[in-house]
């Protein structure tokens, strides 16, 4: 599974630009779950935000963290 980037929308100009710890832009909000969202994936590390669609409205926003414990090689 590929590593969760903490972005939400980024348009790199050329494929060397990809980078994903480059800064990424604001994202103009237009509706306000817009801003919760953007809230919300900024304080997860490791974890979902999950956006629950009903009658093509969004409901609820949910964001479920895992804290993550190094674990030493050959265990």
């Amino acid at each position: 599974m590929p590593a969760a980037t903490n972005h939400l929308r980024r348009t790199p100009a050329t494929a060397s630009d990809s980078d994903a710890s480059e800064p990424f832009s604001e994202p103009t909000v237009s509706a306000p779950w817009l801003a919760v969202v953007a809230e919300k994936v900024k304080a997860v590390r490791y974890g979902v935000v999950q956006i629950v669609i009903h009658d093509s409205k969004v409901v609820q926003i949910e964001r479920t963290e895992r804290t993550r414990f190094d674990v030493p090689q050959g265990r």
